[in-house]
């Protein structure tokens, strides 16, 4: 009989090899950064982006993270493009319509496959990128992207592409549940409560009190309205004052 240890006989030589700690931080506010981490370990990517554009039409950022020091953060790209690009985009057009919702898909594009100048000026040729890999899957709840991408002049190597291929069934399932344990259905439900508890605070205030009370991140609030973290930690400050509380205990307090 021989034992083997099975983590050290995946010797982290691919992305499923990282699963189990992917898996381990799905609703936790580490797990964009853990998910960034390993792709840029197998893929050496410079930016990670996860979208879900629900059937209502909206789009809710997932994540944005990126290498960078300095120059652009992957935040500040993700809310230009869904504002401004999402349908120049031309992975955005590809019908998913058919198909089981087990059915997961790879789409490679370069700067160069874009039509539209003003999109591959903004988000490739200003912040150095020119490839990018996304994966895509529809379900019920909408259509996940899971987009990695590469620096200008710089390419992903058939294995790397393998990586992500082999890999895609585990990542898009980690994903659509942290989409499910953050995404702000909850939210929508407290956004009500409040309207009719706090009738005096603006809209937005309203927008940020209910995602605290879903249990996002400052960061995670901000990745959903496409506001800065600033921004974000005003209106809660104001909504806060208004309500006379100071924590998102007392929040909960209010709206329970």
């Amino acid at each position: 009989m021989q034992l083997v240890a099975i983590q050290q006989a995946l010797a982290a030589r691919s992305i499923l090899a990282t699963m189990p700690r992917v898996i381990e931080s799905v609703g936790r506010s580490d797990f964009s950064s853990g998910l960034f981490d390993i792709a840029r370990r197998f893929t050496g990517t410079e930016i990670v982006t996860a979208f879900v554009a629900a059937p209502d039409g909206e789009i809710h950022t997932l994540l944005a993270e990126n290498h960078y020091t300095s120059g652009q953060p992957a935040l500040e790209i993700a809310r230009r493009y869904v504002s401004r690009h999402w349908r120049a985009d031309p992975a955005n057009t590809i019908p998913l319509d058919e198909g089981d919702e087990a059915d997961c898909w790879g789409v490679r594009m370069k700067a160069g496959d874009i039509e539209s100048s003003a999109y591959r000026s903004e988000c490739y040729l200003s912040v150095g990128l020119s490839e990018r890999f996304s994966l895509l899957q529809r379900r019920e709840a909408g259509t996940m992207r899971l987009s990695i991408y590469r620096r200008r002049k710089e390419s992903f190597s058939e294995a790397e592409i393998d990586n992500l291929v082999e890999s895609a069934p585990f990542l898009m399932a980690a994903l659509w549940r942290h989409y499910e344990v953050t995404k702000p259905a909850a939210a929508r439900d407290f956004h009500a409560r409040l309207e009719k508890a706090a009738p005096g605070l603006s809209k937005r205030e309203r927008d940020v009190c209910a995602l605290v009370a879903a249990g996002l991140t400052s960061e995670g609030i901000a990745l959903e309205l496409g506001v800065g973290i600033n921004t974000v930690l005003t209106y809660r400050k104001r909504a806060y004052a208004r309500l006379g509380i100071s924590s998102q205990n007392e929040l909960m307090r209010i709206l329970m």
